[in-house]
């Protein structure tokens, strides 16, 4: 059975043949033209000249006289057959005022997810490093499948606890640490950052969470290697009680805040992952049932939910290796 390759040959055989055959008629084509010139006009005698007659020639009839073109006045304008254009407006090299508003304004974060895309595997995973609070480190304490990925997760921490450098104790390995520097030495391919819920605790603080968000995602940027891929997660809701003791986490708050972290994800050149979609209830935010435990952590079977969840929202890499058919890959391409 012939295969790819033998097909490309074949049809590239093919097409040369017919390119050969089209230049052949072109150029007997253009030799039939240039003798037939040189007959018509070279391979005939030139005629003599009529002899003149001693007939007089009538006088041409005279013609009406030109219209003068009119001349303009002294001092006035000639008239312009095209209305003139003021390039002063735009033939300058001045600045001009931005007309054009370049921010991203309301945006939805659930038109801004990471689609479906394949499955990959969980060698994928053994260079992405998990960065955020007690609720990521769930994915590395239970068997989600990703034993060789590492974890900066840590209990009670927020985005400010990344930015200041405050030394906290690992909630996957144990270890006392820092947790920038231990996110440069496990020099990651992938990070997926998940932290805020600590921070919305506190009610109307939305712009300086955002700005130690901005400015975390900048420290790591300037001390990791420059092809490492950026993953911002959704902050998931809460069960509704939780509310009753902690204001500021309501879902309606947090969804609110999820928009402006995929904005944030847009401007900063990171990609986001909703995993909202399968770890709650998409009419109100709150956890699905089966997963809750206190109302803001998940159950082993959640994590395991979430991880899968991570596992087929990838953006496609040609590094990556997939479980199945590679989605974007064409053999011999």
């Amino acid at each position: 059975m012939a295969d790819f390759y033998t097909y490309r040959n074949e049809y590239a055989k093919s097409r040369r043949r017919r390119r050969l055959v089209v230049v052949v008629l072109v150029l007997l084509a253009a030799v039939c033209v240039a003798a037939g010139l040189y007959w018509q006009h070279g391979g005939k005698a030139p005629q003599a000249a009529p002899e003149a007659t001693a007939e007089p020639t009538p006088a041409p009839e005279a013609s009406a006289a030109p219209t003068p073109t009119p001349t303009p006045a002294a001092g006035e304008e000639p008239q312009r057959i095209v209305q003139a254009v003021d390039t002063a407006a735009w033939n300058t090299s001045t600045p001009v005022a931005q007309t054009i508003d370049t921010e991203y304004l309301n945006t939805d974060h659930r038109m801004i997810g990471v689609p479906m895309l394949g499955t990959v595997t969980s060698q994928y995973f053994d260079t992405v490093t998990f960065v955020g609070d007690s609720i990521a480190s769930g994915l590395g304490i239970y068997e989600t499948g990703y034993p060789n990925a590492h974890y900066a997760t840590y209990i009670s921490a927020g985005v400010n606890s990344f930015v200041n450098n405050t030394t906290m104790n690992n909630a996957v390995t144990g270890a006392s640490e820092t947790p920038m520097e231990a996110i440069v030495a496990s020099q990651p391919d992938y990070v997926y950052i998940l932290v805020g819920t600590n921070n919305l605790v506190t009610q109307g603080n939305e712009d300086s969470f955002l700005a130690y968000y901005e400015r975390m995602i900048d420290m790591l940027r300037e001390q990791l290697n420059p092809g490492v891929i950026f993953y911002i997660q959704a902050i998931p809701g809460v069960q509704e009680t939780v509310i009753e003791s902690k204001p500021g986490l309501d879902n309606a708050r947090i969804y609110t805040v999820n928009d402006l972290l995929a904005n944030l994800a847009l401007r900063k050149g990171c990609y986001f992952v909703n995993i909202r979609e399968v770890l709650t209830y998409p009419s109100d935010g709150s956890q699905i049932d089966e997963y809750e435990t206190d109302g803001v952590h998940f159950t082993p079977s959640g994590y395991r939910a979430w991880a899968e969840y991570l596992a087929t929202h990838t953006v496609w890499n040609r590094r990556s290796l997939y479980s199945g058919q590679n989605p974007y890959y064409i053999y011999g391409a």
